[in-house]
């Protein structure tokens, strides 16, 4: 049989490729003859910079300030004259202290290493979101490019906490260089399915707080006439925020897969392998997962999902399973994640002609 892997990271545990190599330990295991394919993969979120450097992207190092304005020096990827940035490593979950109010981290940073970017040669810049840890709107990284955000009575804001709550007026500054979002989810601005709404616990922000800024991400949203825009809300709305200054906004699944060849890989296969940390409703949103599963309907090979968390089921999936036994705890131990990928993995594939029988 032949296996196409094309997982994506478990966030805040292991990467797409150590997944990978933990699902074809497991396969080996069951079957030493099986044939397997995979490649590091990401969606716009964690990861996509290490998937872009693994496909020739040039690694150039820069400094800026991290989610709470503390210095930071972080890894962009370039290849000929596109710049590709990784929010999460500006303003990532991973990036949050525990003395870091949920409420109050920005995304400054990534404004600012957008603006040092584009004092080189680029002729486009694109933004990977997701996985960050910021519900700010986008208006730190808006600041950063030059917008002016203003008080009630026209003065500048003060800065003394997210900048949503203070800003209810803005001014946005002219691009010179194309912008283009690479957006992990499909997620709008504001409302039930919006930025603070859907990932702000995930982000540890608390329920009266999700309420307060889902408010005034729907004013500002309302003023930059973003409300409506698939993708405005991810990475806590930068999203929008880089829609508003002209930048177009696509799936990262489907920036990342057609550059992998993930297609004609999948249509070779027997059966393929994808997931990510947890599958919920986010997954359905334009995850990876979901564009591979999607790849596999298409070209109708079987599509195995595995996860450190089921609460959705997928559809398209031919097999989506937890990689922890019923009576085992959940853990975001690397060491532990990649030995139950490794037993899944060959769990499955030991009953896979049973299975595909019935």
């Amino acid at each position: 049989m032949h296996h196409f892997i094309c997982i994506d990271s478990f966030k805040g545990c292991i990467g797409s490729e150590d997944a990978a190599r933990a699902i074809e330990r497991g396969i080996r295991h069951a079957d030493p003859d099986a044939t397997i394919d995979w490649s590091p993969v990401a969606d716009g979120g964690e990861g996509t910079i290490d998937t872009l450097f693994a496909n020739g992207f040039e690694k150039i190092w820069a400094a800026t300030i991290d989610l709470a304005g503390r210095p930071i020096d972080v890894a962009y990827a370039q290849k000929d004259r596109i710049a590709v940035i990784e929010a999460a490593s500006v303003c990532g979950l991973h990036l949050k202290r525990p003395e870091d109010e949920a409420f109050s981290v920005h995304t400054r940073g990534v404004g600012r290493l957008v603006r040092q970017v584009l004092t080189t040669d680029v002729t486009d810049v694109f933004l990977a979101l997701g996985g960050t840890a910021t519900t700010d709107g986008g208006l730190g990284f808006l600041a950063e490019l030059g917008a002016d955000l203003m008080t009630e009575t026209g003065a500048p804001i003060a800065w003394q906490t997210n900048p949503l709550m203070e800003t209810k007026h803005l001014r946005l500054p002219a691009m010179s260089v194309p912008l283009h979002v690479l957006a992990d989810v499909t997620a709008p601005y504001a409302g039930e399915l919006g930025a603070a709404s859907v990932f702000g616990p995930q982000k540890g922000l608390t329920a009266s707080e999700i309420v307060l800024l889902d408010g005034r991400l729907k004013k500002i949203g309302h003023r930059l006439h973003i409300n409506q825009i698939k993708g405005a809300g991810a990475a806590g709305g930068l999203g929008g925020a880089a829609y508003a200054l002209g930048a177009s906004i696509e799936s990262g699944a489907d920036f990342i897969l057609p550059m992998i060849h993930a297609r004609e890989r999948i249509e070779r296969a027997d059966y393929v392998w994808t997931g990510e940390g947890l599958v919920d409703r986010q997954t359905a949103m334009g995850k990876l997962p979901a564009k591979v599963m999607a790849l596999a309907d298409q070209a109708g090979v079987p599509c195995i999902v595995l996860a450190g968390e089921v609460t959705e089921r997928m559809e398209q999936a031919w097999i989506c399973e937890v990689i922890h036994d019923p009576d085992e705890e959940k853990t975001l131990d690397p060491f532990v994640t990649k030995q139950r990928l490794t037993r899944r993995a060959e769990q499955i594939v030991r009953r896979l002609p049973a299975v595909r029988d019935r």
